[in-house]
């Protein structure tokens, strides 16, 4: 026997249907005519029914149009009183534990024109072993690639 979780439009049983993936369980869905009929596994129905409850705004967004293009962000879902979480997966630390504090001798601006700077380092070094008559052009080039590389960090895409 299987968990009816009922018949959703098609954007929002893609969105369900990650979210219960997400929260470790085994989804089937059916396409019919009035939308996708979602059930799971009957053991894991009640786990389903509260993963579907916190998660109801996110799967709702799904049938509104997108104003911009944010991701969807899932929720933390505990298990339900009474049930087993699943094992196979260890369980996720907070996400602020996983960041490493920043070290007090990097900054926001190091990091973004360390790249740069390291390259205007080596093309000047280039430029003194070379010599005159192709320093003038290694310079050049050099000063046109941090230019690059700075207008690429500035519009955010480095």
């Amino acid at each position: 026997m299987a968990a009816d979780l009922g018949t959703w439009p098609a954007e929002q049983a893609t969105v369900l249907l990650e979210v219960l993936h997400t929260a470790g369980l085994h989804p089937e869905a059916r396409r019919g005519r009035d939308g996708v009929h979602v059930t799971v596994p009957d053991d894991e129905g009640d786990r389903a029914h509260a993963t579907l409850v916190a998660q109801m705004d996110t799967i709702a967004k799904a049938a509104r149009p997108s104003s911009g293009s944010r991701g969807r962000r899932l929720r933390a879902v505990e298990d339900p009183p009474g049930t087993k979480p699943k094992r196979g997966r260890p369980a996720k630390k907070p996400a602020g534990a996983a960041r490493k504090p920043q070290r007090a001798g990097t900054s926001a601006r190091s990091r973004r024109f360390g790249r740069p700077a390291a390259l205007g380092a080596v093309g000047f070094v280039l430029a003194v072993i070379i010599g005159p008559p192709t320093a003038t052009f290694v310079l050049a080039v050099t000063v046109g690639a941090v230019v690059w590389l700075l207008g690429k960090e500035a519009q955010g895409g480095g």
